[in-house]
């Protein structure tokens, strides 16, 4: 009776690992929402460069493509709308980012490495770079904060920087 006893207590720690939560975003796809609060810098050939501080709205969808549990993510920015006499604001912009996550637990740090392009007032497009952190409720979904920095080249030379929060739903 006590070898039998001493096998079942040694088989409830592996019974109780195997039913941890995953944390991590394998083979998983889902939209995120994000509030920005950006400062772009355009300047334009022949003229003075402008700088504005402005909040925004990013929406965007990420995919695991390689199901390792990072994202490949393509996203719009949406400036709130205000005047726009000189053209010197970025009103809307395009990213795609590949978004590689450390951890595997609730909290999360990531990385961001992608492109950057500013589709109004001014055309153009560069690299992009990204840090944050992300707590995870479950597989379903988390929340994020983070901050990036975009430069692009074409009609104007432009800079932004963009600090945010935001919350993310995932589907397998």
């Amino acid at each position: 009776m006590r070898p039998v006893a001493a096998l079942l207590l040694a088989l409830v720690p592996a019974a109780a690992g195997a039913l941890e939560p995953r944390f991590d975003h394998r083979d998983q796809h889902g939209p995120s929402f994000e509030l920005l609060l950006a400062s772009d810098t355009v300047s334009v050939p022949g003229r003075t460069s402008h700088t504005t501080f402005a909040p925004a709205l990013r929406v965007a969808y990420g995919v695991d493509v390689a199901g390792e549990g990072n994202e490949l993510v393509i996203g719009a920015r949406l400036a709130w709308p205000r005047p726009d006499p000189g053209r010197a604001r970025v009103r809307a912009a395009l990213d795609v980012r590949y978004r590689a996550y450390f951890g595997a637990d609730e909290w999360k740090t990531f990385l961001d490495v992608g492109l950057y392009a500013p589709l109004s007032s001014r055309l153009g497009a560069g690299p992009l770079v990204g840090l944050g952190v992300a707590y995870d409720f479950g597989r379903a979904g988390g929340l994020f904060a983070g901050a990036s920095l975009g430069t692009a080249f074409g009609s104007a030379r432009t800079a932004s920087i963009a600090i945010g929060a935001g919350a993310q739903l995932r589907f397998d």
